[in-house]
């Protein structure tokens, strides 16, 4: 898959997932919202809550990014690569291996120690603004040179076109687990 091929992808996966959170979840009250599936399983907030910690964390660093890349002059080129970190990350975040493959979340990202607000799911749709906002930023620079660090290992880099992916599946991911936790209103 080109660079190119894999924005347009994140791109019109981005916005249906807006979409998706605007007209099935944006609208509920957030009482509802905060209703727990079962006792081990997160609620819908805490799930928006679990993907504003790791956007306020990665979207800086990414803007960061690609702007190291642009003063660089490091243009985008055809071929995508990948690293093992990043594909390990894609992989583990894929909405098709949801239930396969469970991970503990780091303390920085994971519900139990965030301070879940009311308006988690705004934020969400804020956030992924600005994510869509880097999407279109990153069709000018090479992916591939581009490195952001990783919170949980420092001496790890994603390369950019990894992230950015990885963002969008787990956003998807979760996303998903929101709209199960949700009660269905009619």
């Amino acid at each position: 898959m080109t660079q190119h091929q894999l924005l347009e992808r994140l791109d019109a996966e981005l916005k249906r997932l807006m979409e998706t959170v605007r007209t099935q979840l944006a609208l509920t009250p957030p009482e509802a919202l905060q209703v727990r599936p079962s006792p081990e399983k997160w609620n819908a907030l805490e799930c928006f809550a679990h993907l504003n910690a790791q956007f306020d964390y990665f979207l800086p660093r990414i803007e960061l990014a690609i702007h190291k890349a642009k003063a660089r002059s490091w243009s985008p080129v055809e071929e995508r690569k990948s690293n093992a970190l990043g594909r390990k990350a894609i992989r583990r975040a894929d909405p098709l291996n949801m239930g396969k493959i469970r991970r503990k979340s780091h303390k920085r990202i994971h519900p139990k120690y965030l301070e879940v607000r009311q308006h988690e799911v705004k934020a969400f749709l804020i956030n992924s603004e600005m994510l869509l906002r880097l999407l279109q930023q990153a069709r000018e620079v090479d992916l591939n040179k581009a490195r952001v660090v990783h919170f949980r290992w420092p001496h790890f880099k994603f390369l950019l076109g990894d992230l950015l992916e990885y963002m969008v599946l787990h956003a998807h991911r979760h996303t998903l687990q929101a709209q199960a936790a949700a009660p269905k209103i009619a």
